[in-house]
């Protein structure tokens, strides 16, 4: 190889560059055995190892690159996929990052059934994360924050609100409009939650499951998890059987397919 410039210092040290790159060389792993670390050598080209640790570095940022947009892709997430403009039928709920450094065992530790609420509507930020929470969409193919019987989501989860009963639609990250009158009054038998913010109403589809148990289940665990995120929000939940089942399936025109199982208010603590 003729090497012009020679007065040059890089291109003076230029062959011996390639000759250390063409000139094997050993890599040292340690390797973990029953608790202690065996040392194993592994002899190739400079080139091979190079070209191999390159490839590596590529593969490692695709996955990386894939991870961050894929957790940019749910209905709830700012910049997601969430559809349906808002309006008195339709309220697109605000997206909203999961980063609530609000601690798990906290949440468990304040999660209480609370009797007082204050006179306070939700926010529709504070509506998001209650109803994400509940049971929204945390992965990319569809799946929720709650489990369900053979993934089947039989549940309609429908929400009280003063402007009317709405239905959550996870898929959306919305709510529609499905009865247009405050009729949290008429859901519970007791007059201290007649005032809540919200009175969420878990509806059982039975045509959409096998087994009513299986539904009571995934009730189960949409009610604890709208506990905790009211607790992590600073605000209270109460599960409540004692409802006007009859009353409240009438007014909302429920299906002989459908039904009303359980009620939950939650909302601001007074």
């Amino acid at each position: 190889m003729k090497i012009e410039h020679a007065h040059n210092p890089f291109i003076r040290l230029l062959p011996g560059f390639l000759k250390a790159y063409r000139e094997p060389f050993t890599v040292c792993v340690e390797v973990p055995l029953g608790g202690y670390q065996k040392r194993e050598g592994m002899t190739m080209e400079r080139q091979d190892f190079l070209r191999k640790a390159t490839a590596l570095s590529v593969g490692v940022f695709a996955v990386v690159r894939g991870v961050k947009v894929w957790a940019k892709g749910l209905p709830s997430d700012p910049g997601g996929s969430a559809g349906g403009g808002s309006g008195p039928e339709m309220i697109a709920l605000p997206p909203f990052e999961k980063n609530n450094t609000f601690p798990l065992d906290r949440a468990l530790l304040e999660r209480k059934s609370v009797r007082s609420f204050a006179d306070r509507p939700l926010s529709h930020e504070e509506l998001s994360r209650l109803l994400w929470a509940t049971t929204g969409v945390n992965r990319e193919d569809g799946h929720r924050t709650t489990p369900s019987g053979q993934g089947k989501y039989p549940m309609d989860v429908l929400v009280a609100l003063p402007e009317g009963v709405y239905r959550y639609e996870p898929k959306e990250h919305r709510i529609e409009r499905v009865f247009a009158e405050d009729i949290r009054e008429k859901i519970p038998n007791q007059d201290a939650f007649k005032k809540a913010a919200m009175i969420v109403l878990y509806v059982i589809n039975k045509d959409k499951v096998s087994r009513i148990e299986w539904a009571d289940l995934e009730i189960g665990c949409m009610g604890q998890n709208l506990y905790l995120e009211a607790a992590a929000l600073g605000m209270g939940s109460r599960i409540i059987a004692n409802i006007k089942s009859a009353d409240v399936t009438k007014i909302l025109g429920l299906k002989e397919s459908q039904i009303l199982r359980i009620a939950q208010v939650t909302g601001p603590i007074k």
